[in-house]
């Protein structure tokens, strides 16, 4: 009997490869997030740390909004459960909790070093300023981030992109296929965010660099992890409340830790290449089921 597979499966060989969906998935989400961002272009408006109006916290839900659309509309209940699942899978090996929050042990090792210097250390208030965000204090700023904005794209980058790419191509060639679409869907927000008004040439290309490094690690660790969306939720929570907010990007914070990500990333890269070359399982895919002998 003819067996049913969700086509939402982590492994980039089982299942087969359907580009008109990924398209539309991209399409809609990209329409959906730029329709409220453009709005805030063309009137001018700010968003700043510490205010919560203008903000472009819904235009962050695009990816997830499109993600369940294309799913509804391709696979049904079967596929939304699927999603959902993933979105809540939280038993999973503490190795992987301790990658999902590793973000906070960078920033653990700014703070070293910048007290081994000699530097002055952030204000704690300053990790509750965050872009298009009211004062919640440290607690709700960080849930806000997290349950909104890293939901709102960790849905749909990973949860739904990041698989369906994987049906066709490597693990490594799925994410240097999302990661410039990832990063080019954030140009609304290059003209409305105050911290990225102020950026020059340099800065968009160190952005993209790091962005291009935290999606290989997140990569690894939707994989890695048994396909936790909710892990990459997390991770990505934790590196915007820790690298993203007032505290970080007044000072080297901010660039410290995007620096140990660009590391980390480009170690996962360089490990999974030396891993195909030798036939190898690949370091970034699904971790591969124990061979039995007999």
């Amino acid at each position: 009997m003819a067996t049913t597979r969700s086509p939402l499966t982590t492994s980039p060989v089982r299942g087969g490869f359907h580009a008109r969906p990924v398209v539309v998935f991209f399409a809609l989400a990209f329409a959906i997030s730029w329709a409220w961002a453009i709005p805030l272009v063309l009137g001018d408006q700010i968003v700043v740390r510490g205010q919560g109006w203008p903000t472009h916290y819904p235009s962050l839900l695009g990816p997830a909004i499109a993600a369940v659309t294309v799913t509804a509309r391709t696979a049904g209940r079967i596929g939304l459960r699927d999603l959902a699942g993933r979105m809540a899978r939280w038993r999973v090996a503490l190795r992987w909790w301790l990658v999902a929050v590793s973000p906070a042990g960078f920033l653990l090792l700014a703070l070293a070093g910048l007290s081994l210097t000699g530097r002055d250390l952030p204000a704690a208030a300053d990790f509750g300023r965050f872009s298009g965000t009211p004062t919640l204090g440290l607690i709700g700023v960080f849930l806000a981030i997290t349950l909104v904005g890293s939901l709102g794209e960790e849905t749909g980058w990973r949860g739904y992109a990041l698989p369906q790419l994987q049906r066709r191509f490597s693990p490594l060639t799925a994410t240097l296929i999302l990661a410039p679409l990832w990063f080019v869907w954030h140009a609304p927000q290059f003209f409305v965010i105050q911290s990225y008004r102020e950026f020059g040439p340099m800065d968009y290309v160190g952005m993209f660099l790091g962005l291009s490094s935290g999606a290989v690690v997140l990569t690894w660790l939707y994989n890695r992890s048994g396909a936790s969306i909710l892990l990459v939720i997390v991770w990505h929570g934790v590196y915007n409340f820790v690298g993203a907010t007032q505290a970080a990007v007044t000072g080297p914070i901010a660039a410290i830790i995007s620096t140990l990500i660009m590391v980390q990333g480009i170690g996962l890269v360089l490990l999974d290449i030396r891993a195909r070359r030798r036939g190898r399982p690949s370091v970034l895919g699904p971790r591969q089921p124990a061979r039995t002998h007999v």
